[in-house]
């Protein structure tokens, strides 16, 4: 505050007691965005004071090459639409940084006129991350109370209003120098799939520069299968900071195959052979009782009588049964037959491998095939 109003009054005296700066390249230049200029109170010259401040204010930004963009208060009434009260009585760093982010700017500065005694009182609240706090500001403007004498009118406000610009000029350029510390460069070296995140904020993915504000920053870098990368770089003025990464992979963990225990005895498809030579004696079995039965009736009708023992309908059915008893035994035997055949080849389940039936060089088979085996029932008779 003393420098700030000792370069005020150098002004006043026409003395220059700023530095010069060389010029600060472009890349470099923060971007600044600029809330309101507006008065702390209800005085209606509280109210003319700060329509003339923000007008000599974005006349001089619009001069000077301080900053890369400069988004004036109409433009962020815009931008923040419903949130733009709250950012406008913004007082904590928090309040001002979450406004920076979402209006994409690096540097934030509102002002406030006040009725201070006889004079005006202006406050600037300035964001500048390199700070880690909210920069506070306020000079006043000094004016002191007429007294009348001989009947001399005073001074007009007129008057009094063009003191104090003059009075504040000095004020203006300083808020503008010291929001206007030129920003650093992290130059990111990394895998070209890796995602790049600096202060929290996504930056991009693969090897890149990322513009940032002096002070201490924290890159981390993430990429599926390696380790969080993550180092903390000082980023200067102008300069470059190289952050070379080097991502680890992730330990691959085992793959734990439960195997499943198979019941003792097994199921139907352990051992199908063996069902299916049950299946077909079951057919044989039941064909040669159906052979049997019409065996009996050709029997009966055989030994004749007087009256014939052989009913209307089991002659009739005789036929049936025996051409069932043709069909079941020579079906179910080839069934049977290739059911046994399957338990021979088959190996058990858990148990060694088959082994390849030796090969010859005579042409001769090593293995037969039963030959299927049945019965077949003739049956005749007039009745």
């Amino acid at each position: 505050m003393i420098f700030l109003a000792t370069a005020a009054l150098a002004q006043d005296f026409e003395l220059d007691l700023t530095e010069e700066k060389p010029v600060t390249a472009p890349e470099f230049r923060p971007t600044l965005g600029v809330i309101s200029v507006k008065a702390a109170d209800a005085e209606e010259v509280s109210a003319s004071r700060a329509r003339q401040l923000e007008a000599e204010l974005l006349k001089q930004l619009g001069q000077g090459d301080l900053f890369q963009t400069v988004t004036e208060p109409s433009a962020m009434r815009t931008q923040l639409g419903a949130e733009f009260a709250a950012v406008d009585a913004c007082v904590d760093y928090a309040c001002f940084e979450a406004a920076a982010r979402k209006l994409k700017v690096n540097r934030l500065v509102r002002l406030t006129v006040q009725k201070h005694n006889v004079g005006s009182m202006v406050t600037m609240y300035g964001y500048d991350p390199g700070f880690n706090e909210v920069l506070v500001v306020s000079q006043e403007s000094g004016e002191k109370a007429e007294k009348a004498f001989l009947g001399v009118a005073g001074k007009t406000q007129a008057q009094k209003d063009r003191e104090f610009m003059k009075k504040l000029n000095g004020f203006l350029v300083q808020v503008q120098k010291t929001l206007s510390i030129p920003n650093g460069k992290i130059i990111v070296e990394n895998d070209p799939s890796a995602v790049v995140m600096v202060d929290g904020v996504e930056s991009g993915i693969g090897s890149m520069e990322v513009i940032a504000p002096r002070g201490n920053r924290t890159v981390k870098v993430t990429s599926p299968g390696y380790k969080p990368f993550e180092q903390s770089v000082t980023v200067q003025p102008t300069q470059a900071a190289t952050v070379r990464v080097a991502l680890v992979a992730l330990p691959l963990e085992p793959v734990v195959v439960v195997k499943r225990e198979k019941p003792e005895g097994g199921g139907f498809f352990t051992r199908p052979g063996l069902y299916l030579a049950v299946l077909g004696a079951a057919a044989v079995g039941v064909g040669i009782y159906f052979g049997q039965t019409a065996q009996a009736v050709k029997t009966r009708v055989e030994a004749g009588g007087d009256p014939v023992t052989v009913t209307r309908a089991e002659a009739k059915n005789a036929p049936t049964n025996a051409l069932l008893a043709n069909v079941l035994v020579g079906t179910g035997a080839a069934v049977f037959a290739g059911g046994v055949t399957w338990v021979i080849l088959t190996p058990t389940p858990g148990g060694p491998p088959a082994a390849a039936p030796p090969k010859t060089n005579t042409g001769e088979p090593t293995e037969t095939t039963p030959t299927p085996t049945g019965a077949m029932l003739n049956f005749g008779g007039t009745f």
